[in-house]
């Protein structure tokens, strides 16, 4: 039995581990970037005086004006020179009834830096982010 606890947890942390690398960032990160991506929406959503989150849309080449849905839970980091974070919420167009979903380029401070359409309707952009 004595040597049976360890055993369990030198597993337990193995498969911690497993976990926190499936994420690809450590989940302290991905609440850091969740409270800053929190933060962006509801500043810019007060900002715009409103109550939506406006967003330039390339194709229709306008400023969307969108209600927020909810976070997306995945976090990945992108960039070799300049690193940063890219994270995902949902948002609707009461307007059109379309589902937006936006990327969030967050710095390695933490600050959001730029909104991008990931995809309407599920149909995917192509904006070439490496």
């Amino acid at each position: 039995m004595k040597k049976l606890i360890p055993i369990l947890c030198f597993v337990f942390i193995l498969m911690t581990g497993a976990v926190a690398a499936d994420t690809g960032i450590a989940a302290n990160h991905r609440d850091a970037i969740h409270k800053a991506m929190e933060k962006h929406i509801e500043s810019v959503t007060e900002l715009n005086g409103n109550g939506k989150f406006p967003v330039y849309d390339p194709e229709s080449r306008s400023i969307l004006q969108l209600d927020f849905d909810k976070l997306h839970d995945s976090v990945e980091i992108k960039g070799r020179k300049f690193p940063y974070f890219v994270t995902c919420a949902d948002f609707m167009d009461s307007a059109s009834g379309a589902k937006y979903d936006l990327d969030f380029l967050v710095s390695e401070n933490y600050g959001v830096v730029a909104t991008l359409i990931h995809s309407k309707n599920g149909k995917h952009t192509d904006y070439n982010i490496h």
